[in-house]
């Protein structure tokens, strides 16, 4: 089994601030759920912190807009 992650934060949408706290085996697995949820997820305003197993915690809004520009691209 392994250790999941944790997406933490928010992202805009046209209602407003969407919070969102999702779980994963890593951050690509979450983006990907997130996107088939919303579209726009990930091409809007965002703050996003990855929280580890070990409790580390890293911002990661420019790493989520890179995964975008590489799924869209």
């Amino acid at each position: 089994m392994t250790a999941e992650v944790i997406l933490d934060g928010w992202y805009e949408t046209e209602e407003g601030l969407l919070p969102v706290y999702e779980t994963g085996d890593h951050l690509e697995e979450i983006v990907d759920r997130l996107v088939d949820l919303d579209e726009d997820f990930g091409h809007t305003d965002m703050e996003f912190k990855l929280i580890y197993p070990s409790g580390t915690e890293v911002d990661v809004a420019k790493l989520i807009n890179f995964i975008m520009e590489r799924k869209d691209g």
